[in-house]
């Protein structure tokens, strides 16, 4: 792969860049890289020590979970502007899950010595404690989440949230397998659900996609 750089323009446009002067940035940007993955690559695999920390520019990154029987839990999913890699940069803890694309990514990758000397940019070191904080918070909702709402309503959360507008209709970009990993639920009973919600004629299937009919009451249900 090809050490390309990105300009200054674009890594400005990024929030853990964004509050850093013209000299820090200046110094941090010789060692920042341009990486490119196509859609399902896998970014970072369970069990590797981080080599460093990636921003996505383009594109959509998943963290999944798999046991030794193949099951998978998509724990997150990040997007433009966000940041995945800093678990493991100060003390080498590997990775808890696989980091898995599901579009094709461009990402600014800073290699691990380079984040440990940034740290003493205070700009870079306060972004880094409040995304920290804010995605343990999350953590915290999501298992709260799980524990609390029943398998329909999370399987309606996952609908109203991943899908793009399309001629005036609302299409699912996921399908039953990567909703049951997001759901913490078996295949079959989110197909069960999938039913249920066809016959209540707030979705209806169109080949192999998904397109909400209702989405007023689809997002009545996933509150």
């Amino acid at each position: 792969m090809p050490c390309e750089t990105w300009s200054a323009e674009t890594l400005r446009t990024l929030p853990l860049l964004s509050s850093l002067s013209d000299r820090e940035l200046a110094w941090l940007q010789p060692a920042i890289r341009r990486r490119k993955f196509d859609s399902r690559a896998c970014v970072l695999n369970a069990g590797d020590t981080p080599d460093g920390l990636y921003i996505i520019v383009a594109g959509r990154v998943q963290l999944v979970h798999q046991d030794q029987e193949g099951r998978a839990l998509v724990a997150e999913t990040f997007g433009p502007g966000e940041i995945f890699g800093e678990m493991g940069l100060i003390d080498s803890t590997p990775c808890p899950a696989s980091m898995i694309a599901t579009q094709s990514c461009e990402l600014v990758f800073i290699p691990r010595q380079n984040v440990l000397e940034s740290l003493e940019l205070a700009a870079i070191a306060k972004s880094l404690l409040r995304i920290t904080l804010e995605r343990l918070c999350k953590a915290h909702r999501q298992m709260a989440n799980l524990a609390l709402t029943k398998v329909y309503t999370r399987v309606a959360q996952v609908l109203a949230a991943s899908g793009h507008e399309a001629n005036g209709e609302w299409h699912v970009d996921v399908g039953s397998q990567q909703i049951a990993a997001m759901v913490g639920a078996s295949r079959e009973m989110v197909s069960r659900v999938l039913r249920c919600m066809i016959e209540k004629r707030l979705i209806r299937r169109y080949k192999r996609k998904l397109i909400v009919i209702d989405r007023e009451a689809l997002k009545a249900a996933a509150a």
